[in-house]
């Protein structure tokens, strides 16, 4: 007698198709699709950020080799400074020192100069100096004598703009003088290696 179990040919189908269907899970075209996507994406973000990271860390050395540089230069820029100071503070009392001397040597080379100007039948009564401009009075035999006296002033390096401001005859049959003049203590010409001296201090009337 032959048996036919009907069960089990009805059930090895239904059990193929739930085993088909448990396969098929997660396997759609549009599932695929996002997650395609989505690994896409994460590689993107991922490069992006190794990128900026390299970036930053590139930044943040350069960053830290500017410093040292400027650490550095600031100890040079420091001991410049201070030489700087010290040149500056050197060369103020070098210029309190050579004002001094010309004030303390000033009158001397001034009345140097002029009695080396002085010349014949002339005789000076007093001097003033204000500043560069010196006042002199004086008598003459003759009004030549002043004049020559103010040619050799003009004509001497230290001396600037002879002027005669007053010339009349007096009493004794003799004339007095007012004249000014600029002295000038460092004359381009004595720098130069020119004469300092004038050129006739002894010519009579």
């Amino acid at each position: 007698m032959i048996k036919i179990n009907l069960v089990a040919e009805v059930s090895a189908p239904a059990a193929a198709r739930r085993k088909k269907r448990e396969i098929s899970l997660g396997a759609k075209p549009g599932d695929t699709i996002l997650l395609i996507v989505l690994l896409l994406s994460f590689l993107v973000i991922g490069g992006n950020w190794y990128l900026l990271n390299a970036k930053k860390s590139h930044l943040e050395a350069r960053r830290d080799q500017l410093r040292a540089q400027r650490d550095q230069l600031k100890t040079y820029i420091d001991k410049v400074q201070k030489l700087q100071a010290e040149r500056d503070a050197l060369k103020h009392k070098i210029d309190i020192i050579d004002k001094l001397k010309k004030q303390q040597h000033g009158p001397v080379r001034i009345m140097d100069e002029i009695s080396k100007a002085l010349p014949d039948l002339l005789w000076l009564d007093s001097m003033t100096v204000k500043g560069n401009v010196v006042t002199l009075r004086g008598e003459a035999m003759d009004e030549n004598a002043v004049a020559n006296y103010i040619g050799n002033l003009d004509a001497s390096p230290f001396f600037q703009e002879p002027s005669l401001i007053d010339l009349r005859l007096g009493g004794k049959g003799l004339y007095t003088f007012r004249l000014t003049c600029v002295f000038t203590y460092n004359p381009p010409e004595i720098k130069k290696g020119g004469s300092g001296t004038a050129g006739n201090h002894g010519q009579g009337g």
